[in-house]
């Protein structure tokens, strides 16, 4: 790394270096401001606990779930929301499964590896989650999710939303195991 005037040089590749130009004369802004702005947002990402290679999954998960029409509610809410409903609810279980199908058919759309994206949306999408695992080998996958904080019924849904995203990009689920604020299912091709 090179040191000039209080400034310092750092090696990049063409290519990457190619496409900062274009971002930089699409956004009007200097070349130099705009990675002096980019590294003080990795920073600041590095602040929060996040890395800085998580920045763009993060903003794709929050452009999706804007595009999909979610939103974001206090987990609360949620649970005094279905505490109030039956959740066995045929109807309500449905529209959890086509918006997960809705999920699913989008990220299918949009990404190279729709069941690695999925497994991006819950992390980054589902504050009330400690543990998403998604493992996909050979035409099955295996998804994972823990929280200390689910109620049974928020589970429940979230098993339907699950289980809709998968649909959505191409899978049918053969095992569910569902319990306050655990999942195991399987999915095959």
């Amino acid at each position: 790394m090179a040191v000039i005037k209080g400034k310092k040089l750092v090696s990049v590749s063409e290519g990457l270096l190619d496409a900062a130009a274009k971002v930089s004369r699409e956004e009007g802004v200097p070349m130099g401001k705009l990675v002096e702005n980019l590294l003080e947002q990795a920073i600041k990402v590095n602040k929060l606990r996040y890395r800085s290679d998580e920045m763009a999954d993060f903003f794709n998960v929050l452009h999706t779930n804007k595009v999909l029409g979610g939103l974001f509610i206090p987990t609360a809410v949620l649970d005094f929301m279905l505490g109030q409903c039956n959740v066995d609810n045929v109807q309500l279980q449905n529209l959890w499964l086509e918006s997960g199908r809705w999920t699913g058919k989008y990220l299918t759309e949009k990404s190279v590896d729709p069941i690695a994206a999925f497994g991006r949306f819950l992390k980054f999408s589902r504050w009330d989650l400690n543990e998403v695992d998604i493992t996909s080998t050979s035409g099955t996958v295996k998804v994972q999710c823990i929280s200390t904080v689910m109620s049974l019924e928020s589970t429940i849904m979230l098993a339907k939303f699950i289980e809709g995203a998968l649909i959505g990009v191409g899978y049918k689920m053969v095992s569910v195991d569902c319990l306050k604020g655990m999942l195991i299912m399987h999915f095959k091709k």
